[in-house]
């Protein structure tokens, strides 16, 4: 049953995708075309950050994520670096926490990504994510968020939130291993990762 397929099987397929997205961006507070499936939470992470790079480095090079990231967002940032990005990596406080006035403090014109998680999954730490979004409303910079550990716990808008892409994975909730998704705000580019399709309207190719 290959949702890409027009014979029964398929279309009973992609009725099923279909409802499961139209869930996922109802909980988050988005609309069904700004989600992307991936295969999880490292994928999602990877896709969100080099795809905003990508897509807008003709507006600048310069990167802001915080030194207590996940992997996924650490070593992806880490991989830009090679490439001739610069990332400012900022510190935590004694709770783990960064402020919306760290970001104000480093951002720069030719920023244009801020990537902070949502919640710490090593101390559990929620950030500041509504006052950076504030914070970046006039900026060119898009703002991502990892909620893979907050997703389901804590109530997230992500117009409330102000921001341009979230990365969530399913096993933390209990949902299947191997699958996640990546909001992307229907205003903003992203450079695919994987090539070989059309799926996810053309953002993300793979049956």
């Amino acid at each position: 049953g290959n949702p890409s397929s027009i014979h029964a099987y398929g279309r009973e397929a992609r009725y099923i995708l279909d409802e499961a997205r139209e869930g996922l961006a109802k909980s988050i507070g988005a609309s069904a075309t700004e989600i992307i499936i991936t295969s999880g939470g490292t994928e999602a992470d990877n896709f969100a950050i080099t795809g905003i790079a990508e897509a807008y480095k003709k507006n600048g090079k310069h990167i802001i994520t915080t030194q207590v990231e996940h992997h996924a967002v650490l070593h992806t940032c880490q991989q830009l670096e090679k490439k001739g990005f610069e990332v400012t990596y900022l510190p935590v406080d004694e709770e783990g926490r960064i402020s919306a006035n760290d970001v104000k403090q480093v951002l720069r014109e030719d920023t244009i990504l801020v990537t902070v998680m949502f919640g710490n999954n090593e101390v559990g730490t929620l950030q500041p994510i509504q006052e950076i979004g504030e914070l970046l409303v006039d900026h060119q910079a898009k703002f991502h968020s990892d909620a893979v550990q907050a997703y389901g716990l804590e109530n997230i808008d992500v117009k409330e939130l102000k921001l341009d892409l979230l990365s969530v994975s399913a096993h933390k909730i209990n949902g299947p291993k191997g699958i996640g998704f990546l909001y992307v705000n229907q205003s903003v580019g992203i450079a695919p990762l994987i090539f070989g399709g059309e799926q996810e309207r053309k953002r993300r190719a793979g049956t």
